[in-house]
C-alpha cells in the first residue's frame, strides 16, 4: 500500500470510529432527521442516487458532517449555505460541473470532497474558505487554478491528481502548511519556482506529466519525505536535489535521464530510489554513500557497468539490474551481505565474480538471458537461496558445487548448452521445480533419483534416449514434460509403469479452433 492509501485509510477509520462513537447523533434517512432538525450533527445520504437535494436541508443548522458521495447531484440548493456549524462536506462522484457558489458561505469547513465530478474551474471564492484543511479535486477537468487558493493558508491535503492543468499559480507557495500536494495525471510542462516555499510539504507527487526540467528551488523542500516525478520527460536533474536531506522515496522512473548529479549521494535518509526506464549509461561514485537505501531499481537502462561504490548499500534488500548492458559485476557486489533479491538478467553478463558467493542472504538470483559459459564454484556457497533462473545462457557444465545450495527450490536451467549434469544435482533434497528443457542432454544421472520433493520436472527439447530406473526415486513428481524427444514415445509403458501416478507430457497440447 503506497503513502497517500495509508493515509487516506488512517484517517477514514480515525473518523469513522468518532463518528460511530456519537451514534445517536447521526442519521442515514433525510425524513427521520427532520423530526429532530437540532439534534443532527452527521447526515448520510450516499449511494441515494439523488438527483436534488431538498431545500430543508437548511434547517439542519448544528449539521457538522454530510456525506453526499455517490449520488447524481449537479447543483446544491441555496439553503446548504445556512450550515454554519458544517465542518466535512462529501460530495465525491456526482455530476457537478460548476462549483456550488453555496459552498463559500460554510465558513467553519474543513474538509471539503469533491472527487470525481466534471468541474472545469473554481471559482476565487474559494480562497475564502479560512479554515480549510483537506481539498480533494482528483478526477474532474480543472484546466487552471485560480490565484485565490493561496488563501487556504491552513491547507495540509491537496488532492489534483486527474485533471487537466498545464500551469500552477505561482501563488501556491503561500500554502505554508501544505503537507500533501498530489498533481498526477495532469499536462503540466513546469512547476513554479515558488513550489520551493512549501516548507512543510511531505509528500509531493507530480508524475505522469510533461515535465521536462525541474526549478532549483526544488531543493528548498527540506521537509519532502515522498517524491514522485515518475513518467514524465526529465533529462537532467537539478544538483539542488541532493538538499532533500529527509527524502526517504524518489521515484524517477520513466524519463529520459542520461546521467544522474553526484548530490544525489547526499540524499542520506533516502530508502527507495526508483530510476528503472531511463537511458542511464552510468552512476555516479557517490551512490554508494546511501547508507540508508533498502530498493534500488535500474532496470530497463543502458548501463554498462555498476561503479565498485555499489558494494556500500549495506542496506540494500532489493537491486534490480535486468534489461542493461553489463558485461560484468564488479567485485564489490560481494559486500552486500543483507540482499535477498538481485536480479540481472537480460543482460551481457559473460562470467560472475567469485564473491557473487559472499551473498548469503539471497533469496532469489535472476541470471536468466545472459551469455554465462560457466558459474564460479562459489556459486554454492549461497546456502539459503531457494530460487535460481540460469535460463537462457551458454552453459555447457555446472559447477559439483551446485549441490550444496541445500535450500534450493526453483532451479531454471533452460535453453542452455548442458552436456551432462554433476552427479551433486541429487544432493538438492529440497528443489520442487526443475527446468532443463533444451539443453544437449544425452543421460541423466541416477542420483536425480534423490529429489524426493521434486514436484515438476522439464527435460524436453533435449537428446536422451532412455530415463534412468531411479526416477522411480520421485515420490512427490506431478508434472514430467518430455516433449520434442523423440526416442521416448517408444518407452512411454515402461514411464507410466516406473511413475503410474505423474502427468506426462510429450508434445505441446493442441489449442481448439
Amino acid at each position: 500500500m503506497n503513502q497517500r492509501k495509508r493515509w487516506i485509510v488512517c484517517i477514514f477509520l480515525c473518523r469513522f470510529c468518532k463518528r460511530d462513537a456519537e451514534d445517536n447523533k447521526v442519521y442515514r434517512d433525510f425524513n427521520e432527521a427532520l423530526k429532530n432538525p437540532m439534534d443532527v450533527r452527521i447526515l448520510y445520504l450516499s449511494d441515494n442516487q439523488l438527483a436534488t437535494l431538498p431545500n430543508e436541508i437548511g434547517k439542519l443548522r448544528k449539521l457538522e458532517w454530510l456525506n453526499l458521495s455517490n449520488n447524481r447531484l449537479t447543483t446544491l440548493p441555496n439553503e446548504i449555505g445556512r450550515l454554519q456549524n458544517l465542518e466535512e462536506l462529501d460530495l465525491f462522484h456526482n455530476r457537478l460541473t460548476t462549483f456550488p457558489n453555496e459552498i463559500v458561505r460554510l465558513q467553519r469547513l474543513k474538509w471539503l470532497y469533491l472527487a470525481d465530478n466534471q468541474l472545469v474551474t473554481l471559482p476565487k471564492e474559494i480562497g475564502t474558505l479560512q479554515k480549510l484543511q483537506h481539498l480533494y479535486l482528483k478526477n474532474n477537468h480543472l484546466a487552471t487554478l485560480p490565484s485565490e487558493i493561496g488563501r487556504l493558508q491552513r491547507l495540509k491535503r491537496l488532492y489534483l491528481y486527474n485533471n487537466h492543468l498545464m500551469t500552477l499559480p505561482k501563488e501556491i507557495g503561500k500554502l505554508q502548511n501544505l503537507e500533501q500536494l498530489y498533481l498526477e495525471d495532469n499536462q503540466l510542462t513546469t512547476l513554479p519556482q515558488e513550489i520551493g516555499q512549501l516548507e512543510n510539504l511531505q509528500d509531493l507527487d507530480v508524475s505522469n506529466n510533461h515535465l521536462t526540467t525541474l526549478p532549483n528551488e526544488i531543493g528548498k523542500l527540506r521537509s519532502l519525505k515522498r517524491l514522485n516525478l515518475s513518467n514524465n520527460l526529465l533529462i537532467t536533474l537539478p544538483n539542488e536535489i541532493g538538499k532533500l536531506q529527509n527524502l526517504e522515496e524518489l521515484n524517477l522512473s520513466n524519463n529520459q535521464l542520461r546521467t544522474l548529479p553526484q548530490e544525489i549521494g547526499q540524499l542520506q535518509e533516502l530508502e527507495w530510489l526508483h530510476l528503472e526506464h531511463n537511458q542511464l549509461i552510468t552512476l555516479p561514485q557517490e551512490i554508494g554513500t546511501l547508507q540508508k537505501l533498502e530498493y534500488l531499481y535500474l532496470k530497463n537502462n543502458h548501463l554498462e557497468t555498476l561503479p565498485n561504490e555499489i558494494g556500500k548499500l549495506r542496506s540494500l534488500k532489493r537491486l534490480h539490474l535486468e534489461h542493461n548492458q553489463l558485461i560484468t559485476l564488479p567485485q564489490e557486489i560481494g559486500t552486500l551481505q543483507n540482499l535477498p533479491s538481485l536480479d540481472v538478467s537480460n543482460n551481457h553478463l559473460v562470467t560472475l565474480p567469485n564473491e557473487i558467493g559472499k551473498l548469503l542472504s539471497l533469496k532469489r538470483l535472476n541470471l536468466e538471458n545472459n551469455q554465462l559459459t560457466t558459474l564460479p564454484k562459489e556459486i554454492g556457497k549461497l546456502q539459503n537461496l531457494p530460487s535460481l533462473n540460469l535460463s537462457n545462457n551458454q552453459l555447457a557444465t555446472l559447477p559439483n558445487e551446485i549441490g550444496q545450495l541445500e535450500n534450493l527450490q526453483y532451479l531454471n536451467l533452460e535453453n542452455n548448452q548442458l552436456k551432462t549434469l554433476p552427479n551433486e544435482i541429487g544432493q538438492l533434497e529440497n528443489l520442487q521445480y526443475l527446468n532443463l528443457e533444451n539443453n544437449q542432454l544425452k543421460t541423466l544421472p541416477k542420483e536425480i533419483g534423490r529429489l524426493q520433493n521434486l514436484k515438476v520436472l522439464n527435460l524436453g527439447g533435449n537428446q536422451l534416449v532412455t530415463l534412468p530406473q531411479e526416477i522411480v526415486g520421485l515420490k512427490h513428481l506431478q508434472i514430467l514434460k518430455l516433449k520434442n524427444i523423440p526416442a521416448l514415445l517408444s518407452e512411454k509403458e515402461t514411464i507410466r509403469k516406473l511413475l503410474p501416478d505423474v502427468k506426462v507430457v510429450y508434445s505441446k497440447s493442441k489449442k481448439r479452433p
